[in-house]
């Protein structure tokens, strides 16, 4: 099932573009900019597909929605070291309350028809949980330094998008499971709508 890899790339895509931020900040003035992978062209109604498993595609990438969405709209604000700061402070806010979201709606998940459906649903809500505590671990340093100090400013900001990247870099992908790489679930993940929303980003 694709949207395991998506929600890695968009982890990843989220942490670099915190790396990103922090060299802008010691080149105020020129712009950040984000750059997104085309989707991926897919074919619709390829045989019949089990609804079942089309709903617990859908559900799974809708909950990965919460998270996903604030990983990978931040823009830095490059106006100043300091307006940096802030911007990345409330990215790091975003990205949390994102993950808390993404937990609650990995509740409502209906797995039932999907062999290993529950044990991947336990396995990213854990990665989820993993991640949140990065995230919450790196704002307080954040919270820490003098807005004035831009000096003070990067050093933060390097050593706390270093944390977050290798928390990233040591994720396993929960979702990278035999009966959720099937031909089916493929398909499934192709015909939810929400799977094909997280393509776009």
């Amino acid at each position: 099932m694709p949207a395991g890899r998506i929600t890695l790339a968009a982890v990843a895509a989220g942490f670099a573009l915190v790396t990103a931020a922090c060299g802008n900040q010691q080149n105020a003035g020129s712009g950040g900019s984000t750059t997104t992978t085309p989707p991926a062209s897919t074919t619709a109604g390829q045989g019949n597909v089990d609804q079942a498993k089309v709903k617990f595609a859908g559900d799974v990438c809708g909950a990965m929605q919460e998270f996903i969405t604030p990983a990978t709209s931040f823009k830095p604000d490059t106006s100043s070291p300091a307006a940096a700061l802030t911007s990345l402070k409330t990215q790091l806010g975003a990205m949390s309350t994102g993950l808390d979201k993404a937990v609650r709606g990995l509740d409502d998940v209906d797995a039932a028809g999907v062999p290993d459906g529950q044990a991947a649903v336990t396995e990213l809500k854990k990665t989820f949980a993993q991640l949140k505590q990065a995230v919450d671990t790196a704002k307080p340093k954040l919270d820490n330094v003098d807005p004035n100090n831009p000096q003070a400013i990067a050093t933060a900001v390097q050593n706390a998008s270093k944390d977050l990247t290798a928390m990233g870099s040591n994720l396993q992908n929960p979702l990278d499971q035999p009966a959720l790489k099937s031909a089916d679930m493929e398909k499934a993940a192709e015909q939810a709508p929400e799977c094909q929303k997280i393509k776009t980003q």
